[in-house]
């Protein structure tokens, strides 16, 4: 049994090259999220849905799962449909739909992540961090700025990606 990855040994800079470059690329993103919004980033669904994105970068930077179609399309699919639902439970008639039954919003969230997942399959563009792009969009009430933040964050991180593609390893 193995506790470390063999190729860690062989290889210690380029697992650090690899993971310094999803951090800092996390804390441009997360950084520019506090000045545009002046407060920390408090959707922490979303933040982990992207941590997974830059998880999947820069890890499996050579998987399926990395390229921009999946990446882009993915948490496309989740904002759109996210976003939709979110803004459904903004109106009046949704607000107190969702309030007077309590058990409703775990079916309508849950919803909301399964008919991303459909989407995703159904397209090609399938990309599991996505699915907590869905959930925290459809968690948190609609918001333009919500969207912009993620969208930005993952087109960053797949032009940081696309960019420097070919320098990066699956350490996977």
């Amino acid at each position: 049994m193995k506790i470390f990855d063999p190729k860690l040994k062989q290889r210690p800079g380029r697992y650090l090259a690899q993971v310094s470059l999803a951090t800092l690329s996390l804390v441009v993103l997360l950084w520019a999220a506090e000045l545009l919004s002046g407060a920390a980033v408090p959707q922490a669904v979303l933040v982990a849905a992207i941590a997974s994105t830059a998880f999947v970068l820069f890890i499996s930077p050579r998987r399926d799962n990395a390229r921009p179609r999946r990446v882009i399309g993915g948490h496309a699919i989740a904002l759109t449909i996210g976003g939709a639902l979110a803004a459904f439970t903004g109106t009046p008639w949704g607000q107190d739909l969702v309030s007077d039954v309590p058990m409703l919003f775990a079916v309508y969230a849950a919803g909301g992540v399964g008919l991303s997942m459909l989407a995703m399959a159904a397209t090609d563009t399938e990309h599991g961090p996505a699915a907590g792009t869905a959930l925290g969009v459809v968690a948190h009430s609609f918001s333009w700025a919500l969207i912009g933040f993620v969208a930005a964050s993952v087109l960053v991180l797949a032009a940081v990606h696309g960019l420097l593609r070919s320098r990066l390893e699956d350490l996977d």
